[in-house]
């Protein structure tokens, strides 16, 4: 529980309150501009698959994550910014996800149950945050660790041939699944304790988007190894 959550400091409970209502409101709309990204995406399919478009939109992407505490403080550049990044992250997606639907004959119903089971893992990741009274932020750094390593792992793969075996992208795509699942239960306790951090609402709501963008990504490339039917 937040300890600014006291009966003597009701001001800070309602900035609280109000600081978290706007997080939360901020990464729902992320997540509808990603949708729209992804219908951009499948509308212009045919060059992000045939030029190098793809890369430098993902370029741009990795641009404002590495930027975003420098832009978060300047409005209305922030706001831009802010629904820049799920737009491009939509369109980005997009030739993964015809990738699934394409090759595999199982891949529409691999694409449903990847997206359900990230909101069944984002939902108890949030009512483990929220229950708890163990203070995950002691994890912050173990889970930065093991985030460089998956890393690592997914650079090592595109050299190493060995590293490509359905063996091996279930071990890499299950421990990506415990990781995005830990930083998303790590992050909603950061937003509880928004009025004592003082962080902001916008760099709050893109590391949510971030947990939970990841934590899809994860389960549907493990649900592709374990599952995934090739046509």
């Amino acid at each position: 529980m937040d300890p600014s959550f006291s009966p003597a400091s009701a001001h800070p409970i309602t900035l609280s309150r109000s600081a978290e209502s706007q997080v939360y409101m901020l990464f729902a709309v992320a997540m509808g501009i990603t949708v729209l990204g992804v219908y951009i995406g499948m509308l212009a399919a045919p060059m992000l698959l045939t030029s190098g478009v793809h890369f430098v939109l993902l370029i741009g992407e990795l641009a404002l994550i590495f930027t975003a505490r420098w832009w978060m403080g300047t409005s209305p550049l922030n706001v831009f910014l802010f629904a820049l990044f799920p737009l491009l992250s939509g369109i980005t997606v997009t030739p993964y996800i015809l990738f699934v639907l394409a090759g595999y004959a199982n891949g529409a119903s691999i694409l449903l149950n990847a997206v359900g089971a990230t909101v069944f893992m984002a939902l108890a990741a949030a009512v483990f945050a929220r229950t708890t009274s163990f203070d995950l932020s002691v994890l912050g750094r173990a889970l930065l660790m093991g985030l460089i390593g998956l890393l690592l792992l997914g650079i090592a793969q595109v050299f190493v041939p060995a590293l490509r075996s359905t063996q091996m992208e279930l071990l890499i795509s299950a421990a990506g699944i415990v990781l995005f699942a830990g930083f998303t239960a790590y992050d909603i306790q950061r937003i509880q304790t928004l009025a004592r951090t003082g962080a902001h609402p916008m760099l709050l709501a893109l590391s949510l988007y971030l947990d939970i963008f990841n934590l899809f990504l994860s389960i549907l490339r493990f649900m592709v190894a374990l599952s995934g039917e090739r046509r």
